[in-house]
């Protein structure tokens, strides 16, 4: 029996009679996720790196990032500092970093002052190599446990018009893990949307690994996703693709990157129909985040699905999402998301086209 669709006996598909059934299992991993992160014991601490300024004040702890032109550092005695990258005029560190240049260039080793203020020199297995303060995009330390290396957002939304008496209730989930070679990201979204006359669902499950490849700013990508939706009368999509990425613009501010690729799917309709087919996907992101006091970041995706063996058929997918940081690792949450096919598979559909719009809290660890 597929372990997808079975947790304790019990068919965890999303249906109209009952459209939490996925929703139990995302908050179920989501929660195991947490006790996992949360039992792991604490990394020894590390602050013994050092940051000297422009105005001569040297500084021991621990690099946390740098990012957006501000560095994280914590201290014992002062909590976690940010500070202007501008105003570094060295740092020092034993510990392995990577070094992500704007030319999309990334590097690993240990980070050691310049041969003058305002660069840094990485140490790695092939000798050293210096670059100036203006080329590095990103610093991030080099985790050695397998914990360490995740990054975890999940948020929680609802929405309610009262004219219309629509309510919206919608769980997402953002995991990652990077190592030297790969990024590897996990999306997941329900959304449920409650009128008198009835529950709707949708929900999106979306797997992704980036390898990076000898040209900077390039990589492979291989992906896969699982997708229903009632108001499109569409029971489950399953896709697998492969293709090609790139980021064409890297700077301490924004992102913009896009890939092309081949994916086969399998679809069947809540009314029974199945169907598999080959379609071409092109995606669009861009990122754009301000770590000044108070933190935001935007994240515009776009993605179109052009059919390779049923003429005429398109699909697209967007999202929005703008987080704000209210308190430490504690944000408010916007969310707008829209999906169109000009042909569902399923005659009876609500249309060609859903959306979903909401707002409330979310939580990065």
């Amino acid at each position: 029996m597929n372990s997808l669709e079975t947790l304790a006996g019990q068919d965890l598909r999303p249906t109209a009679r009952d459209p939490w059934r996925l929703q139990r299992v995302m908050m179920v991993i989501m929660l195991l996720l947490i006790c996992v992160c949360l039992s792991d014991s604490a990394a020894a601490q590390r602050r013994t790196d050092t940051i000297t300024l422009y105005n001569g004040d040297r500084i021991t702890g621990e690099i946390k990032s740098m990012l957006g032109g501000r560095l994280s550092f914590k201290t014992d005695a002062m909590g976690t500092l940010d500070i202007e990258w501008q105003e570094v005029a060295s740092i020092e560190s034993n510990f392995n970093y990577e070094l992500r240049l704007d030319n999309g260039q990334r590097f690993y080793g240990s980070v050691k002052p310049g041969a003058m203020q305002g660069t840094v020199t990485l140490e790695d297995v092939f000798g050293s190599k210096n670059f100036g303060w203006q080329e590095v995009v990103e610093i991030r330390p080099v985790e050695e446990s397998f914990v360490d290396r995740i990054d975890i957002y999940v948020a929680a939304n609802y929405a309610f018009t009262k004219a219309s008496g629509v309510a919206q209730t919608e769980f997402r989930t953002d995991i990652s893990y990077e190592d030297e070679e790969t990024l590897n990201a996990l999306t997941s979204r329900v959304t449920v949307s409650d009128t008198d006359e009835e529950s709707t669902a949708s929900s999106r499950i979306s797997l992704s690994r980036k390898v990076w490849t000898d040209r900077a700013a390039n990589y492979r990508l291989v992906f896969g996703g699982f997708e229903s939706n009632d108001e499109l009368g569409l029971d489950y999509r399953v896709a697998l693709g492969a293709g090609l990425g790139r980021y064409f613009v890297e700077s301490p501010r924004s992102e913009l990157i896009g890939s092309v690729s081949v994916q086969g799917l399998e679809e069947r309709s809540i009314g029974g129909d199945t169907q598999e087919s080959l379609e071409g996907v092109l995606t669009l992101g861009y990122s754009r985040w301000r770590f000044d006091s108070p933190e935001l970041k935007l994240k515009l995706d776009a993605s179109l699905y052009p059919s390779l063996t049923e003429n005429g058929r398109i699909r697209a997918d967007t999202s929005a999402t703008l987080r704000w940081e209210m308190i430490s690792d504690l944000f408010w949450d916007f969310s707008a998301w829209g999906s169109y096919d000009n042909s569902t598979v399923e005659i009876d559909a609500a249309g060609e086209f859903d959306w979903g719009v909401t707002t409330g809290v979310g939580w990065s660890f």
